[in-house]
């Protein structure tokens, strides 16, 4: 009958392993969220660095294509000499 015993026997040593393996999940499964939280953090900074950067470029180009249609105004009125 000590063949009986070796299943139960089984049976607690897996819950006693598996109390580690559940702990190293949660560790990683924190270790991933943090990570990805991170991640996320980093995107939004690069996306809000590219749109500033963005608006700024047009901005410019506007400021530019304005006098760029100053510069032409004032050629075309400018009677030759």
């Amino acid at each position: 009958m000590p063949e009986d015993s070796s299943p139960a026997k089984t049976s607690a040593e897996e819950s006693l392993l598996s109390q580690p393996n559940s702990d190293a999940q949660g560790q990683l499964t924190a270790a991933v969220d943090e990570l990805l939280d991170q991640l996320q953090g980093k995107f939004e900074n690069v996306s809000k660095e590219m749109f500033g950067k963005l608006d700024d470029m047009t901005r410019r180009l506007d400021e530019l294509e304005a006098a760029l249609s100053a510069a032409k105004n004032d050629a075309s009125a400018t009677p030759p000499q």
